[in-house]
């Protein structure tokens, strides 16, 4: 592209003035003495907002403004904020089905996707076969024009759009491309700050589906050292799929992974619904903990891993009702309950590691889920788990446990 015209460099360089100093702030200390890099930064909703006020004032006024971002999310495909009028909307949108979504397939995001250059509808052009201009038409806008931005990622999309009712649309704006120059400049301004955000939250959302948000906070904030583990108190929720072997040769690969992550779903709801952090999905198994901070929330734990183990079972309900009309066998599991305290950290290879916990109270958790099939109970809880809820749990007997000394008396909730 050709330099800004002369008439836009001031409102320019005050523009990308402002938004330097709005997104990133400064470095220096926090009140509570920790450091920080971004002092006095807006959050990039903010930035963004202002940022749209700043530019309608001075090359105004647009209609509508919009910024989206593909993420790295296992539900998620990404989101847009939206100005207009001075008002910030935000959308998500759901990855699941979206490469059948009607109003995707017939979108300008679509042909960007497929082109990776800008898309323009400017009045007096053929309305295209696609929702987003036909509205954008009937609401009186002249112009419209799609950017992509600039990533360094070239794996996602990211874009921003302006639309205006101005008459004439952006051409009076001068320059270039008949004003969307100007506008393409704009965008790649912002699209330094854009990117930093979008790197954050797809690393966040993928330490967050694949190690757990207290694992993924731990490992982001620095704690990637082999080795570098550290006791913390937690009970313990280790769950098993019975069956599984038998399943996996009646179903075929693909039929089992289905089952299998509409089971995991079944716990990890109840789970994530009761404070509790899926560590591991072993196989057919499941290790969760839930972390104790201090001893007067310790029963309080307890009692929420007991309630997520009960809303597992209440769901699996559910699932096996659609099994049943589906024409499939339900399925069942175990879940054994118990406390202690567990090194939380990496283990694993040099190059390949693994943030889990270990630790005899995780041995004697998954043991006590083991006997859950002997016994005929789909939960059991450990006698020290059991002691300090306020709830009533029944015995239901008493058993040694390998590595264990003495029997451990084991408990079942009551009906």
């Amino acid at each position: 592209m050709t330099q800004l015209p002369a008439n836009d460099m001031d409102g320019f360089g005050r523009l990308v003035a402002w938004l330097a100093q709005a997104a990133l702030g400064d470095t220096g200390k926090r009140s509570d003495g920790t450091l920080d890099n971004n002092l006095g930064a807006l959050t990039f909703a903010e930035v963004f907002a202002e940022f749209c006020n700043r530019l309608n004032d001075w090359i105004g006024p647009f209609s509508r403004i919009s910024i989206a971002m593909e993420v790295l999310h296992p539900e998620l495909s990404g989101g847009t904020l939206y100005w207009r009028d001075g008002e910030i909307e935000e959308r998500q949108v759901k990855r699941a089905g979206i490469l059948t979504w009607d109003d995707y397939l017939r979108s300008p995001v679509y042909v960007i996707e497929q082109t990776n250059r800008p898309w323009r509808w400017r009045v007096g052009d053929a309305v295209p076969d696609m929702p987003l201009i036909q509205d954008l038409s009937a609401q009186g806008n002249t112009d419209y024009c799609l950017f992509p931005l600039p990533f360094q990622d070239t794996n996602r999309t990211s874009t921003m759009s302006f639309a205006t009712r101005r008459p004439g649309g952006f051409a009076d704006l001068g320059g270039d491309d008949l004003g969307a120059g100007l506008l393409r400049r704009i965008a790649w301004a912002i699209t330094p700050f854009m990117e930093r955000v979008a790197l954050r939250i797809i690393a966040l959302d993928l330490l967050d589906a694949y190690v757990g948000k207290i694992a993924g906070k731990r490992v982001y904030g620095g704690q990637v050292e082999r080795g570098a583990v550290e006791p913390i108190d937690a009970a313990i929720l280790v769950a098993d799929l019975r069956g599984f072997t038998s399943l996996s040769e009646v179903l075929g690969e693909i039929a089992m992974v289905d089952l299998l992550n509409r089971y995991f779903d079944t716990l990890g709801g109840a789970i994530a619904a009761h404070d509790g952090q899926i560590l591991k999905f072993m196989g057919d198994g499941l290790l969760a903990v839930f972390p104790i901070t201090d001893d007067a929330s310790r029963a309080n734990v307890h009692e929420a891993a007991v309630l997520a183990a009960l809303a597992a079972r209440g769901n699996l309900a559910t699932l096996n009702a659609a099994l049943l009309a589906e024409g499939r066998a339900p399925i069942d599991f175990g879940i054994g309950l118990h406390a202690g305290s567990v090194a939380f950290g990496n283990i694993g290879t040099g190059t390949r590691l693994d943030f889990t916990v270990i630790g005899p109270a995780v041995n004697q958790a998954s043991r006590i889920q083991d006997l859950t099939k002997e016994l005929h109970e789909p939960v059991l809880a450990s006698g020290g788990f059991t002691a300090i809820l306020q709830r009533p749990m029944r015995l239901v007997g008493a058993r040694t446990l390998r590595g264990v000394e003495k029997p451990v008396e084991l408990f079942a909730p009551m009906p």
